[in-house]
This record gives C-alpha cells, structure tokens and sequence, in this order.
C-alpha cells in the first residue's frame, strides 16, 4: 500500500504544482491585460487633448495630462486617469470596450427604371 500512497502523493504534488502555474500565468495575463487598457486609456485622454504621448511609463503620462488640466488627484494610477477621463468627458472606457462595432449602413436600394 505504501507504493500507492506515494504515488498519490505524487501525483497530488504534481497536481498543485500544475495549478500553482495557470494560476501564475492566469495572474501574469490579468496584469499584462489591465496594463494594456490603461495604456489605451492614457493613449484616448492624450488624443483628446492633441497630443501624441512617447513612452510606456504611464505615471508621467498621466503626470503630464494632470499637470495641464491643473488638477491635482491623488490615489491610484487607475483613480488618477479616471478623473482625468471624467474632465475631459470620456465616454467610460469599460463602455467602449464592451459595444460591439458599429454596424455599416445598409446599402440604399437602387432607383427603380421609370
């Protein structure tokens, strides 16, 4: 029974360390994909303003955009860009995000021969 045992063991090691690692990428993607609407956000608020902002460091982005709205927000990045967004009028990114794409206008139906 002992060979059994450790074998289940094994196996049950095997298992977490498995789960561990999804739940590692899982995390890694999670971060990875926030960043990315942050950055599209930041990007969005520069565009509304006419300007084309340089760079991946979002915190002196959103340093810069604060600076010339005058504001002074205090808080998280994700806080900070939200005031930045409301200000400026944004429709709520997480709205956008969530509309599918306009759909093309149909075709108008060709002239009928007089």
């Amino acid at each position: 029974w002992a060979p059994e045992a450790e074998a289940a063991a094994e196996a049950a090691a095997q298992a977490a360390a498995a789960a561990a690692q999804r739940e590692q990428e899982r995390a890694e993607e999670c971060a990875a994909t926030r960043e990315g609407q942050l950055s599209r956000r930041v990007a969005r608020c520069e565009e509304k303003m006419g300007f084309v902002g340089a760079g991946s460091d979002l915190a002196p982005r959103v340093d810069w955009l604060e600076d010339v709205l005058g504001l002074a927000s205090e808080g998280s990045l994700e806080e900070r860009l939200g005031a930045v967004e409301r200000l400026l009028e944004l429709e709520p990114f997480e709205t956008l995000a969530a509309e599918p794409p306009a759909e093309p206008p149909a075709a108008a139906p060709p002239p009928s021969p007089a």
